[in-house]
């Protein structure tokens, strides 16, 4: 098993490699959809102030900044080649190298978002005590993530070098309590991915 520091070199090379085929137009068109739908079952407000964790090639954010025309969008990942596709296509949004359990921002976001990253995490827990604490009273964050059943997570953890540990839905609402997150909410989106909301 990987530690820590080795898990986060892995998904650093693995998405450096990759982040010239990560938009292939199926898999960008499908997990658009997912985040679509995710965006739907929200009532963001404008002038927010949003964190996308793990944002990869910048799709989410993409969204973002076509619904929404005065939120303040800022995304973070640990692939230097991910972001330079990002740089490409976002107009607003604001893009850092860091990862979950470096990130130090404190009472500053109003939404935190992590979409089809979670499961690549090196530290989950640190990860989402971070997140609470980079929230504004009131914040949310939103995790968007597998839920392929036990199976299938034992198959994606054989094939996925980069896939730390896929959360069930008990685990989350567990992970989120421990971290003091309320008014917990799950739903499934698009089949295979879980939602999972808190409120600092």
């Amino acid at each position: 098993m990987k530690n820590n520091s080795e898990l986060t070199k892995v998904n650093i090379n693995l998405f450096d490699r990759i982040a010239r085929y990560y938009d292939f137009p199926l898999i960008k068109w499908f997990f658009t959809i997912a985040q679509k739908k995710v965006i739907s079952h929200l009532s963001i407000k404008e002038n927010s102030k949003i964190l996308d964790v793990g944002c990869g090639t910048g799709n989410f954010l993409l969204t973002l900044e076509k619904k929404y025309k005065t939120i303040k969008l800022y995304g973070i990942d640990i692939s230097k080649e991910m972001l330079r596709v990002a740089e490409n296509k976002l107009k607003r949004s604001t893009l850092l190298i860091n990862s979950a359990e470096g990130m130090k921002f404190k009472n500053e976001f109003d939404y935190i978002f992590s979409t089809e990253a979670f499961h690549h995490f090196s530290n989950p827990e640190k990860a989402t005590n971070n997140f609470y604490n980079a929230l504004n009273k009131k914040g949310k964050l939103i995790i968007v993530d597998l839920e392929v059943g036990f199976i299938l997570n034992f198959l994606f953890h054989i094939i996925e070098p980069g896939n730390n540990k896929i959360f069930s839905r008990l685990e989350f609402r567990n992970l989120f309590k421990e971290n003091n997150f309320k008014n917990i909410k799950q739903k499934r989106i698009c089949l295979i991915f879980l939602m999972t909301s808190g409120e600092k």
